[in-house]
């Protein structure tokens, strides 16, 4: 089968073709412009052919399968199977309840239902699920009154690095998890992937099990938090988003829309739209995990961090306390000297330490005079993530001095050409993402030949290839820290 772990960039340039949508509607099958060709037609297969006992993934299944095959009577089919749900009977889940509320009163419009009591319904079901900003939303959107305020979003940055320090540290940024901790995390990837043909969640608002959490990415981290210390992991699901203009807007914690959701998201087959408002339930992303967090009340968040608005979202929720962890960081070097109360941390590994599990704490000392070989590309596509080691040192020789040589890869496993790099100039620092063994093996060889070696991984910890690093070499990686630390004084 064919796994599209990472999706690709939406369309939103393009001008809709016939049966494509019209203007100002969302263009689902141009999502499949950007998928290997036989995907699509495969998924209709693999979902048609599979039936999930829970009523909730069943609903999920079929809904998915007729916005992908693009029929509106099996949609219609679809949204009467969600009603069942709202009759569970004592002990149902607040949270399951309003997801199935919520998918029938944004395809009511096209089922020929009555929308407005449709929304009045969920807004019930959200009160009863303490989502009272939503409520709120479902009953304006319900009167026709709904007006979405928008906003803009940037990151306050603290003093940072005085420019005439002789050496600095990476990786001294923690966050400590005690055990009993709420922790937050994005549906995709952790719960659930639907283009991996993993549907199979409840819904439910309750913690998820270790065992109920996907091997990969963010959920194999989750796992290995779970691993290193006890905590409650809810995933954040139900964000509302509204356009503005040709972009999708998340809210922030106070309902202010200001953190963009990229269009292939909002193509997704499982995202609910209407109009120019429309609801993820396949989260992906801190832009997207705000508001929802805020309704968890979670002190930690897990989510992808590779778009500059995901990064003002984590900026957001570090300012009010909240500690966030994206191990896909190709826009961390945007937090540089960030000045809020939360930590902040990248691709870095997580351990146990007593009874807590400690992210990031992988302190690695620099010295500004020496010579940094740092991985690049310049282009879009699926290999744009190995940009994430210049992005970062360009922005942090915006206030450090630094001497970095930028290494151009144009394929993956390419690492080698950063290695031979620092060979060549006797450098013993690198930036490098590492993605699979053709990447590690090289860079493996690099830190294995002397102490002194050391190399700062971006883009690493989703990968089994670059997290092991983290393991093999606890003393010479490190990760890129958005505070990085002035060295010890000069004798």
């Amino acid at each position: 089968m064919l796994l599209a772990l990472v999706v690709l960039a939406s369309c939103a340039a393009r001008s809709p073709g016939p049966g494509r949508g019209e203007a100002g509607e969302v263009c689902r099958p141009c999502f499949w412009d950007h998928q290997p060709p036989a995907l699509r037609q495969e998924l209709i297969d693999v979902y048609g052919g599979r039936r999930y006992d829970d009523a909730f993934a069943e609903a999920e299944r079929r809904l998915l399968l007729a916005v992908a095959t693009g029929d509106e009577d099996a949609l219609c089919r679809a949204r009467a199977s969600f009603e069942p749900i709202l009759e569970e009977g004592p002990g149902a889940d607040a949270a399951r309840i309003l997801l199935a509320s919520e998918a029938l009163a944004f395809t009511a419009d096209r089922c020929g239902a009555d929308a407005a009591a449709a929304f009045f319904r969920a807004s019930a079901r959200a009160r009863a699920a303490s989502a009272s900003w939503k409520a709120g939303v479902y009953d304006a959107i319900a009167e026709r009154r709904f007006a979405p305020r928008f906003g803009d979003a940037a990151i306050r940055r603290g003093p940072g690095l005085a420019p005439g320090i002789r050496s600095f540290v990476l990786g001294r940024s923690r966050i400590v998890v005690p055990p009993g901790s709420s922790v937050g995390a994005q549906v995709e990837r952790t719960v659930r992937d639907w283009l991996s043909y993993q549907l199979a969640w409840d819904g439910r608002g309750r913690a998820v099990t270790r065992d109920a959490l996907l091997g990969w990415h963010e959920g194999a981290r989750l796992r290995d938090l779970l691993a290193a210390t006890e905590v409650k992991v809810f995933p954040l699901t139900g964000t509302l988003v509204a356009r503005q203009g040709e972009r999708w807007l998340a809210p922030d914690r106070d309902g202010v829309f200001r953190y963009e959701v990229l269009e292939d998201k909002i193509q997704y087959p499982t995202t609910l739209v209407r109009g120019d408002v429309g609801l993820v339930i396949d989260t992906h992303g801190i832009s997207a995990l705000v508001e929802p967090a805020r309704r968890a009340g979670v002190r930690l968040v897990v989510g992808c961090g590779d778009t500059p608005d995901k990064m003002r979202a984590a900026f957001d929720l570090a300012g009010s306390g909240v500690d966030v962890w994206f191990p896909c960081d190709r826009f961390v070097g945007d937090l540089l000297e960030y000045d809020a109360p939360g930590v902040l941390i990248g691709s870095a590994p997580v351990r146990r330490e007593g009874s807590d599990a400690v992210i990031g704490d992988r302190p690695v000392l620099f010295d500004t005079a020496e010579i940094f070989v740092v991985e690049d590309f310049e282009g879009v596509g699926p290999l744009r993530y190995y940009d994430a080691p210049a992005r970062y040192f360009r922005a942090l020789s915006g206030d450090l001095a630094l001497r970095v040589i930028y290494v151009p890869v144009d394929a993956a496993g390419q690492s080698e050409r950063v290695v031979r790099a620092a060979e060549r100039t006797g450098a013993a620092a690198i930036g490098v993402r590492v993605e699979s063994e053709s990447d590690a093996g090289p860079v493996r060889s690099w830190l294995s030949a002397s102490p002194r070696h050391r190399a700062v991984l971006f883009h690493s910890a989703p990968y089994p290839a670059g997290y092991a690093l983290f393991a093999d070499f606890p003393s010479q990686t490190t990760f890129g820290d958005p505070r990085p630390a002035a060295g010890p004084p000069s004798p």
